[in-house]
């Protein structure tokens, strides 16, 4: 079962769709809703991979002022439109889904930017996909000026990059919580 941990929804269980979704454990997000500290209150989140919005809504939980969840799974949209609507008003006015395809749907998302911080935890297998996802954002100005972005991926994939691949992001920080691991970027 997976919970928000801290803040104003702490408690809250979260429907997690079916299939393949892998939300980011409790011990996770909880790190990196701690390192991402000051930067949570009252950003603009964007999470183009959402799932469940475990981290996202997390987010939420502990001051952002906006999340976009965006995902191309129906079943991940239906878990995100009823955990949001179990959140109650605040949070449906607070909260915008999206059906949007990672790399393809900049569109969609540009009405709603830019972005303070942007979430993403992709598929593990996907050790490209945060990396290529950054470059678009940081190209197309969805990222507000010091936009702070964090991916979680398996622990093995931090060394399938290096940081001269996200160039114009800079990484300040990585960790890693035995097979899972998350790095931080900086818009610079």
């Amino acid at each position: 079962m997976i919970r928000i941990i801290a803040g104003d929804y702490k408690g809250f269980t979260l429907k997690v769709p079916a299939g393949p979704t892998r939300p980011t454990a409790s011990l996770v997000r909880g790190a990196i809703m701690s390192m991402a500290g000051a930067k949570i209150e009252g950003a603009r989140v964007l999470d183009p991979m959402a799932g469940s919005g475990a981290l996202a809504l997390e987010a939420l939980s502990r001051g952002a002022a906006s999340l976009v969840l965006a995902d191309r799974s129906p079943k991940a949209l239906m878990a995100l439109k009823s955990n949001v609507t179990r959140l109650g008003p605040r949070a449906v006015n607070q909260v915008k889904i999206l059906k949007a395809s990672q790399l393809k749907d900049f569109s969609l998302l540009a009405p709603h930017g830019p972005f303070d911080l942007i979430l993403l935890a992709p598929p593990y297998a996907e050790i490209a996909l945060p990396i290529q996802f950054l470059l678009k954002v940081a190209s197309v100005g969805l990222a507000a000026p010091e936009a702070l972005a964090i991916w979680e991926q398996a622990a093995k994939s931090l060394a399938a990059w290096s940081p001269q691949d996200l160039a114009p992001w800079r990484v300040v920080d990585s960790r890693s919580w035995g097979l899972r691991a998350a790095a931080f970027a900086t818009l610079d």
